[in-house]
């Protein structure tokens, strides 16, 4: 055999292994297509809900025919981008919002059985669209998130939103409240948590109305709006039969008055109020105070009971009428408590010193987990309470200890 003719031989081997291996991976190929075929379309669209950005679902919807059924039939959560997202935009240029929009509402038109819609986005989508997603979730969209700057055309979130039947959750920022309660209109029939943030031009009347209008409502949050008043005492009266979680962050009222028997969870944060009062008979098991001013009266139903079921209780930077109501919180201590934070602001103005001691505390809180205490409210050094721990003070449940020094600006951590 000459040697053209092994060179060709060679070449004709070569070229069946080839051939051979072509066939094993496309074998392969057609099992992994198999496979995905086989995968259950409910399963697929629970995980493409878990995707955070419209661009990737889409992406993964091209797969293949089982995934875009996924997508249309059991799509429930989608998102826009998100906000540390939107910055890397060049300059948030307009063909880059337009684009976003365009595919945001040909994917929603796409979807049957959407339950949670997130936009968040740093820039303006036009009314037309916002209108038709509306539109398209119908009765299906329980949780909405909606953070968009205003529109060019003006869109009334909370009528288009109040007529849905299954919403539970509604979270609104940067935008405008044209509200009236209407006796004869059924609005918000299944809302439980609503939440509205750098809200512009707001009354006190129609939080109050709206606050009323939702039966059903069980946590409500009030965060850097802009709030008028045509009341010159500027007061804010909110009543619900079955509000349990209510919170204000960097707000200022000349009065606040909340009526919510059923209320267990209160929070105030970076507000300012001449009084502050919660009337009648609510028993909060949470109470978080962070860098709050009140000028006369802090009225938490200062009574034996009201405190009897408290569970958490945190209190930072804040005047001397909040630590009243610590008083009435150690006269009548609650065996359930199990969170206790007291931080006071280093300032130079006078406080009246808190009577206590580690071992007060534990004697009180016999099921307190975490504990963490400024040396301004026991008046003692961090070497004193350390030398209290290493005495008959028992904590049985504790799992996180910090006493924290705010004139060295240190912290003792003890886990």
């Amino acid at each position: 055999m000459t040697d053209q003719q092994q060179q060709k031989r060679q070449k004709i081997t070569n070229s069946c292994s080839q051939t051979a291996n072509e066939s094993g991976g496309a074998e392969e190929v057609g099992d992994q297509e198999s496979e995905i075929e086989g995968f259950p379309a409910e399963v697929i669209g629970n995980i493409l809900s878990y995707v955070a950005n419209v661009k990737d679902v889409v992406r993964a919807s091209w797969t293949c025919r089982k995934w875009r059924v996924a997508l249309r039939h059991y799509l429930h959560n989608l998102h826009t981008l998100q906000h540390h997202e939107s910055k890397f935009l060049p300059a948030f240029q307009k063909s880059r919002t337009e684009q976003l929009e365009f595919l945001l509402t040909d994917t929603l038109l796409q979807t049957l059985r959407l339950q949670s819609l997130y936009i968040l986005h740093m820039t303006k989508f036009s009314a037309t669209a916002v209108i038709a997603w509306l539109l398209h979730t119908g009765d299906s969209l329980r949780h909405l998130t909606y953070e968009v700057p205003m529109s060019t055309l003006y869109v009334d979130m909370l009528e288009r939103c109040g007529r849905k039947r299954c919403l539970e959750s509604l979270h609104l920022r940067y935008a405008t409240i044209r509200f009236t309660a209407d006796p004869t209109t059924q609005r918000f029939l299944c809302l439980l948590s609503l939440t509205l943030s750098n809200m512009i031009d707001v009354t006190t009347l129609q939080l109050q109305s709206l606050v009323s209008t939702c039966r059903k409502l069980e946590s409500f949050s009030l965060a850097t709006s802009v709030v008028t008043s045509t009341d010159p005492q500027w007061t804010l009266n909110l009543t619900s039969s079955s509000l349990k979680s209510f919170f204000l962050d960097g707000m200022y009222f000349d009065s606040v008055k909340l009526e919510a028997n059923l209320l267990k969870a209160l929070r105030l944060r970076d507000s300012m109020f001449t009084n502050f009062k919660l009337q009648k008979g609510a028993r909060l098991s949470s109470l978080r105070i962070d860098n709050i001013m009140i000028v006369d009266d802090l009225d938490l139903g200062n009574s034996t009971n009201y405190f009897l079921d408290l569970e958490e209780m945190e209190v930072r930077r804040s005047c001397v009428n909040v630590w009243d109501v610590i008083d009435h919180v150690f006269s009548n201590p609650s065996s359930k408590l199990r969170k206790l934070e007291l931080i006071r602001r280093a300032t130079t103005v006078c406080y009246p010193v808190l009577t206590l001691n580690v071992e007060t505390i534990a004697r009180l809180f016999p099921r307190l987990d975490r504990l963490h205490l400024s040396d301004e409210v026991l008046d003692i050094s961090t070497t004193t309470a350390g030398n209290q721990l290493q005495g008959p003070t028992i904590f049985e449940k504790l799992r996180f200890l910090e006493l924290h020094c705010l004139r060295s600006h240190e912290a003792i951590l003890l886990v």
